[in-house]
């Protein structure tokens, strides 16, 4: 399976688990509290289940979404401590000229026009 191929399957079992997460314990909370309300003949149980339900459903989506984006938040994570101790080795050594990186390498062959022969 290609790269893309990858990408495309990761975020549709992202997206169908997301979906599933956060249906089953609204739906499961509802069906308890209006059991709970025909059983004991009230009607504020339904209202609390769901509201519960729904809180349950959010807590899903956070930690799902979570662990889906640690190794992003990651890498961003260690580039921005790059950053800062570069920062930090920069006010330390004020007088100090810093080269980070070569001129970028070109990708492409430079075009020089159409040539005629």
């Amino acid at each position: 399976m290609s790269d893309k191929g990858r990408k495309v399957f990761k975020s549709f079992t992202m997206i169908t688990q997301i979906g599933i997460s956060m249906m089953v314990p609204v739906f499961i909370c509802t069906a308890l509290g209006v059991w709970l309300n025909r059983l004991f003949n009230t009607q504020f149980c339904m209202p609390v289940l769901v509201f519960i339900g729904v809180g349950a459903a959010f807590r899903n989506l956070y930690i799902i979404t979570k662990s889906f984006y640690a190794k992003d938040m990651d890498s961003e994570h260690r580039q921005m401590q790059y950053i800062q101790e570069l920062k930090d080795y920069r006010k330390n050594h004020p007088d100090e000229i810093i080269e980070l990186e070569d001129k970028p390498k070109k990708r492409y062959k430079e075009n020089k026009g159409p040539t005629r022969s």
